[in-house]
């Protein structure tokens, strides 16, 4: 899944090249959330890490109030004195609801660079929202909330009493953040 995600990331960051009307910087604060519930087992559990994010991004217009924006996110985040790293695509399909503010979804794909555990899939697929402002021409600022979809713990089953139990676990994160167009 690594391979994948980085050829599909360079091969989207090749065809925004050539296809590109405006491209980006950005930058911002990043809050990873970590949720897993246990089937036959009331609650779930959640645990959080903050950080930042950096990126570069493209952004294409399909029309008057429609853009493409793929934009490739460096992640990092500190929980209890450790680090994890990760690399963020999204791929945000913008509406303009007026002449300076936008609204966005899309999927989000992530990659986790120092996942040490064999039970927790480093390979992830979420659903992306967001609103973004243009303060000027060139600077922006965003926010987005990525819910994960895929079980990042498709093959963890733990026993209770003889009975499997399946785990399923999914990462979400919220970015707030400001963008600087070329």
């Amino acid at each position: 899944m690594k391979k994948l995600l980085f050829s599909f990331s360079f091969l989207l960051l090749g065809l925004i090249s050539v296809k590109s009307q405006t491209f980006g910087v950005s930058t911002g604060y990043n809050n990873y959330i970590a949720s897993v519930s246990i089937d036959g087992l009331p609650g779930n559990g959640s645990d959080g890490a903050s950080g930042y994010y950096i990126g570069v991004f493209s952004d294409i217009d399909l029309g008057s109030k429609f853009h493409l924006e793929p934009e490739l996110q460096f992640v990092q985040i500190f929980n209890n004195g450790e680090t994890g790293e990760l690399l963020a695509l999204p791929v945000m399909f913008k509406y303009y609801l007026v002449n300076k503010f936008n609204v966005q979804a899309g999927p989000v794909l992530d990659l986790a660079l120092n996942n040490e555990s064999e039970e927790i899939s480093s390979f992830g697929i979420g659903l992306g929202f967001g609103a973004a402002f243009d303060i000027n021409e060139n600077f922006s600022l965003t926010t987005m909330y990525s819910l994960g979809l895929s079980n990042r713990s498709p093959d963890l089953n733990l026993s209770d009493f003889g009975q499997p139990l399946n785990v399923n676990t999914k990462f979400d994160f919220f970015q707030i953040g400001i963008g600087y167009k070329f």
